[in-house]
């Protein structure tokens, strides 16, 4: 099979009924507790959507974006919410969402430098919490004292926004009233046989996971917290023509 994969970023309101129904297809293929009209109603509150096509423009893969949701407004900071992220299994390993990640986020530090931004990242399972040790030098929660980054309160300022009673500050996670979407059994099980450092920190910060609870995550998008790989691939975006047409309403 041909593995090559390319990112492609879209306004939410410019995905088709078949692209919808493609995309939904990947999640419930990962995530119980799935419905079609949940899933479409959530899509419908993000901005963008950056997806992952094959060499035939099928959908293998994708990550949703909102830029200031719910009219979250700070005077000190942008927030860029990363929604459900999700790739096919036969394409497990696939660094292209990565990298549409890095010029997504090169795009709109090149379009609205004024104000700072912070990534707010909701994590279902460890398999994202570990992009923040991959992608940053700082963030919060952190497993390691120097990579750790005090953004509680941005945390808690947010989800409290976000979220009302469903944010669980003293634990901070966002705990669903009604199941909205959670690990498969199957993969959640795969989980407790990993071992390294951010793996067990993920399990000890969020034991919930397997009942749907994602552990909320903040790191500052600024080129000096980007560890080498990322930062060089945002950095080219910045000084490039090959940015990403980014518009928001919220800023």
């Amino acid at each position: 099979m041909n593995k090559n994969l390319t990112y492609q970023l879209k306004l939410v309101t410019e995905i088709s009924a078949d692209e919808l129904k493609r995309m939904f297809t990947i999640m419930s293929d990962n995530y119980d507790y799935i419905t079609f009209e949940a899933f479409k109603k959530d899509l419908s509150n993000k901005d963008y959507a950056g997806i992952l096509l094959d060499d035939n423009l099928n959908i293998q893969g994708f990550t949703t974006f909102a830029i200031n949701p719910k009219n979250y407004q700070h005077p000190d900071y942008n927030i860029l919410f990363s929604g459900d992220t999700v790739i096919s299994s036969d394409y497990v390993g696939s660094q292209e969402l990565g990298k549409g990640w890095c010029k997504t986020v090169g795009s709109i530090l090149a379009k609205f430098p004024e104000k700072k931004w912070m990534w707010y990242l909701m994590s279902k399972g460890y398999k994202t919490y570990l992009y923040l040790p991959f992608f940053f030098n700082k963030y919060y929660p952190a497993a390691r004292e120097s990579e750790h980054e005090n953004h509680e309160s941005i945390a808690n300022d947010c989800s409290t926004h976000f979220f009302g009673n469903e944010w669980n500050k003293k634990k901070g996670v966002v705990q669903f009233v009604n199941k909205i979407g959670q690990v498969k059994k199957e993969h959640a099980q795969k989980s407790f046989k990993k071992s390294n450092l951010y793996v067990d920190y993920f399990l000890e910060r969020n034991p919930g996971f397997v009942n749907g609870d994602e552990l909320v995550c903040i790191a500052e998008l600024a080129i000096e917290n980007f560890k080498r790989f990322p930062k060089l691939l945002i950095s080219r975006t910045i000084n490039s023509d090959s940015t990403f047409d980014i518009h928001s309403n919220e800023l």
